[in-house]
């Protein structure tokens, strides 16, 4: 039962942010800044589906790697 819960946040999540933002390449060893990248990557996931609902992770990152400034403005709507 607990591998089955972590196995299912591992893809969830974790896969998802790894995956589409590279979470795990980050060279970044300070602890505040880690945190804080975390959690705007934490927002956007949240985020996402409700402006984009048929619009698929990759797109999106491609998309706002292009423009972070509509990363930023889709975080401030909220």
């Amino acid at each position: 039962m607990i591998r089955g819960h972590w196995a299912g946040v591992e893809i969830r999540n974790h896969w998802r942010r790894d995956a589409i933002w590279g979470e795990d390449a980050s060279r970044t060893r300070r602890p505040t800044a880690l945190a804080n990248l975390a959690l705007l990557r934490s927002a956007l996931l949240a985020l996402l589906p409700e402006p984009y609902p048929d619009t698929p992770l990759p797109v999106l990152h491609e998309k706002f790697a292009a423009s972070p400034a509509a990363a930023l403005r889709l975080l401030r709507a909220k």
